[in-house]
C-alpha cells in the first residue's frame, strides 16, 4: 500500500468486503472510489421531476435569497460557468426527505458509525451525523478548499451528473495556510492561486477524480478537498467516525470547547477515553 503522500491517482474498486475496505483504505488513510455499492442511485425517485413534483414545499436561503426546491433545480439545470446557480444547496435527508432514509444504505467503514450511536451525546453528534443531498449546476464549485468538520471521514455518492473532486493529502497542510480560527479551511483559491501571498502552494500535489452516477468516493479524515461540477448534479453525503478517527474527532471537539466553554472542556478529555473504550469493547463483540 502506498503512503498517502505518494498517491498519484485514486483507485477505483468493486467487490470490496467491509473488512477489505477498512484494512486497505480506512486504516491507511487512502481515498478510494467504490463503483458497485450504489445501485439505489438509479431509482426513479432520484430525478428532477420527482423532486419538483413532491418536494416543492422545501425552501433554502442562499446568499440572502430564498428559493423553493423547484427554483433551485431549474437554476441548477440552467447553470453555466458564466451564470452559475446558487451553491451549495444542501438538504438534510432525515428532515427533508424521510422516505429516502431506508432507500440509501450506509457503507460502514469499520464495525460501526459512532456518530449514529445513542452512546454519543447529541451535542457532539448533531453537526456531523446528518445525511445530506447536494444539488448543483454546471460551473459550481465548493467555496473553499477544506477538511471536513471535526475530522470525520466522508462518503459521497454521485446520483445525477458528474463532479470533479480535487484532493490533497494531510501531510501537505502547510501548503494551504489554514485559517487560524477556522483551521479546517484554506484561503487559497486553487483555481487562481496568489503565489505572492501563498508561495508554499506551489509545492502542493493534488489528486483528482471524476465521480460518475452510482459511484461512491471515500475521503479519509484529514484530507483537504474541493469540487467542480460539470452539469446538473445531485450528490449524497454522509459523515463517519470509527476507531480510526475517534481521537481526532474528540480532540477537535475539545479544542472548540476550550475556546467557547473553557470550564467544561476538561470533561471532554475524560469522556473521550471512557466512551472510546466502551465503543472498542462493544465493537469487538460484533461479527
Amino acid at each position: 500500500m502506498e503512503s498517502p503522500n505518494s498517491i498519484s491517482k485514486i483507485e477505483r474498486c468493486s467487490g470490496l468486503s467491509e473488512k477489505e475496505f477498512y484494512n486497505k483504505f480506512v486504516k491507511n488513510s487512502v481515498p478510494v472510489v467504490v463503483t458497485d455499492k450504489a445501485k439505489w442511485a438509479s431509482s426513479e425517485k432520484f430525478t428532477p421531476e420527482f423532486f419538483k413534483a413532491n418536494y416543492n414545499h422545501l425552501k433554502r436561503t442562499i446568499n440572502g435569497k430564498t428559493y423553493t426546491l423547484s427554483e433551485i433545480i431549474d437554476l441548477c439545470m440552467a447553470s453555466t460557468p458564466e451564470n452559475k446557480a446558487p451553491y451549495p444547496n444542501i438538504f438534510d435527508l432525515n428532515n427533508d426527505f424521510p422516505e429516502y432514509v431506508d432507500v440509501i444504505p450506509k457503507i460502514v467503514y469499520g464495525k460501526s458509525n459512532r456518530l449514529f450511536s445513542p452512546l454519543l451525546l447529541n451535542v457532539f453528534a448533531k453537526r456531523t451525523n446528518q445525511r445530506q443531498l447536494f444539488f448543483g449546476g454546471k460551473g459550481c464549485s465548493f467555496p473553499t478548499l477544506h477538511i471536513d468538520y471535526l475530522g470525520v471521514h466522508t462518503q459521497l455518492t454521485q446520483i445525477i451528473g458528474e463532479k470533479d473532486f480535487i484532493l490533497y493529502s494531510p501531510d501537505q497542510t502547510p501548503c494551504f495556510y489554514p485559517d487560524k480560527v477556522l483551521r479546517n479551511q484554506s484561503p487559497v483559491n486553487i483555481l487562481d492561486p496568489d503565489y505572492s501571498k501563498y508561495p508554499l502552494f506551489k509545492n502542493a500535489k493534488a489528486i483528482k477524480t471524476t465521480l460518475k452516477p452510482g459511484e461512491t468516493l471515500f475521503i479519509p479524515s484529514g484530507w483537504w478537498h474541493t469540487t467542480y461540477i460539470h452539469n446538473f448534479n445531485l450528490t449524497y453525503a454522509i459523515d463517519h467516525v470509527n476507531s480510526y478517527n475517534w481521537n481526532t474527532f474528540m480532540d477537535e471537539i475539545y479544542l472548540s470547547a476550550r475556546q467557547n466553554h473553557p470550564k467544561l472542556a476538561w470533561m471532554i478529555k475524560g469522556y473521550k477515553v471512557v466512551l472510546g473504550k466502551t465503543f472498542d469493547v462493544k465493537e469487538t463483540l460484533l461479527n
